[in-house]
């Protein structure tokens, strides 16, 4: 059993603090992006995905692709999809070189509808926090979450 004298101090240590402050900023950021997802009826994880797709356009991507490279992960892709077709904001085709691959593209509608909501989302989180950080202070805060990613 662990001393609660022991437990304290390692909780009070610099690097647990700083687990705790980036577990907190994560949870911070994650409110504000769905506080400015809300009037749109879309996830996080929908703007993930128009945004993978806005970017490959006019580039057919296939569902496992699309996964690949989601930052927000989730689980069931295929509704996920469905949702956004359903919405009008992408589409799916069979792929006419292998009948059974389905290519999803994002619609016009799509990318009108991305740029509109990426830039209320980016204006909630402080325009990716130029007001709070420098330019250098980003820099380095990236090569910091990427070494701790390793």
């Amino acid at each position: 059993m662990l001393d609660k004298e022991v437990l304290n101090k390692e909780m009070q240590s610099t690097h647990a603090m700083s687990y705790f402050k980036l577990i907190q900023t994560s949870s911070w950021i994650d409110m504000k992006i769905k506080k400015a997802l809300k009037p749109y009826n879309l996830t996080h994880t929908q703007l993930n995905v128009l945004s993978i797709l806005v970017k490959e356009h006019p580039k057919p991507m296939t569902s496992k692709a699309i996964k690949e490279q989601l930052i927000v992960l989730s689980p069931d892709i295929t509704r996920l999809l469905d949702r956004l077709v359903k919405k009008g904001l992408t589409k799916r085709e069979t792929n006419t070189i292998n009948r059974r691959e389905i290519d999803i593209t994002v619609t016009e509608e799509g990318i009108a509808f991305y740029y509109q909501v990426h830039k209320e989302v980016v204006k909630e989180v402080n325009n990716y926090f130029e007001k709070s950080i420098t330019e250098e202070e980003a820099k380095q805060l990236f090569k910091i979450l990427n070494k701790i990613m390793k």
